[in-house]
C-alpha cells in the first residue's frame, strides 16, 4: 500500500471512528492509529488530505497587472481558496479543497478577458501610443473584472478557506513574501471622461460572461 492509499484508508477509518457503535468506533480508531504509525502519517497530513494546489498561467512572469491580481483574488474567495503568485514561471497557484475548479475558472476567465482586451485595442485603441494604449486597456480590464466579480461570487459562494488550507500553506510555502501588482492607473484624482468611457466599455464587454454548473449536478465549471 502506497502513502496515498494509506491516507485514504486512514480517512475511512476515522470516519468509522465516529460511529455510534462504541465497539466499531474503537476498532476503527485503533486501525487508524496503527496505519498512521506504520506509514508515518501525522494528524496534519490527514487534515490536509483533501487540499489541492492547482496552477493557472499568468500573463506575467514577475509582476502581474492589478486587474489580473483582482481576478485571481475574486476566484480564490469564490471557491474558498488561498491564492499565491509564483514568480518565475508566472503562475497563480490556488490552494484549497476546490482548487481544481478555481484553477479552471481562472484559466477560462483570463482567456476571455484577454480576448476582450485584444478586441478593444484593435477596435478602439489602435491609434494610441503604446504606453497610453496599455493604460487604457488596463482600465478596460479593471472594469471587466469588477463586473464579473459579482457573477463569480453568486455562482460559487464565498466561504473562508479552511484551517487545512492554512496548514498546507505553512507546510509547503513557509517563506511567503508580500508582493505588489502593477497598477498603471493608480491615481487619487477624479477619473477623466476617457477613463470612465474605457471602464464603461469594460463593463459592457463582460455582460455576456455566463457561469453555469455542468450537467447532472456535476461541479465542472463552464463559462460561455
Amino acid at each position: 500500500m502506497d502513502h496515498k492509499k494509506a491516507l485514504e484508508k486512514i480517512k475511512k477509518c476515522l470516519r468509522l471512528a465516529a460511529s455510534s457503535n462504541p465497539h466499531e468506533a474503537a476498532a476503527a480508531m485503533r486501525q487508524a492509529r496503527a496505519l498512521m504509525e506504520k506509514y508515518q502519517v501525522g494528524e496534519a497530513d490527514v487534515l490536509m488530505a483533501d487540499v489541492m494546489e492547482v496552477a493557472a498561467r499568468s500573463g506575467s512572469k514577475v509582476t502581474p497587472p492589478q486587474w489580473e491580481a483582482s481576478l485571481a483574488g475574486t476566484v480564490a474567495r469564490a471557491y474558498s481558496c488561498r491564492v499565491i503568485f509564483i514568480a518565475g514561471p508566472g503562475n497563480w497557484s490556488f490552494i484549497g479543497e476546490m482548487a481544481e475548479i478555481a484553477g479552471y475558472a481562472m484559466t477560462l476567465l483570463l482567456r476571455q478577458v484577454r480576448q476582450a482586451r485584444r478586441d478593444y485595442i484593435a477596435d478602439t485603441l489602435k491609434r494610441c501610443k503604446p504606453a497610453t494604449k496599455t493604460k487604457r486597456a488596463d482600465m478596460f480590464c479593471d472594469a471587466w473584472v469588477w463586473s464579473v466579480r459579482t457573477k463569480v461570487q453568486e455562482f460559487a459562494g464565498s466561504a473562508a478557506p479552511s484551517t487545512a488550507v492554512e496548514a498546507y500553506i505553512q507546510k509547503h510555502h513557509p517563506e511567503l513574501q508580500n508582493g505588489t501588482a502593477k497598477d498603471r492607473n493608480a491615481s487619487k484624482g477624479r477619473l477623466s471622461d476617457r477613463a470612465l468611457n474605457d471602464a464603461a466599455n469594460g463593463v459592457r464587454a463582460a455582460s455576456g460572461v455566463q457561469l453555469n454548473h455542468g450537467v447532472a449536478g456535476s461541479q465542472t465549471l463552464a463559462l460561455n
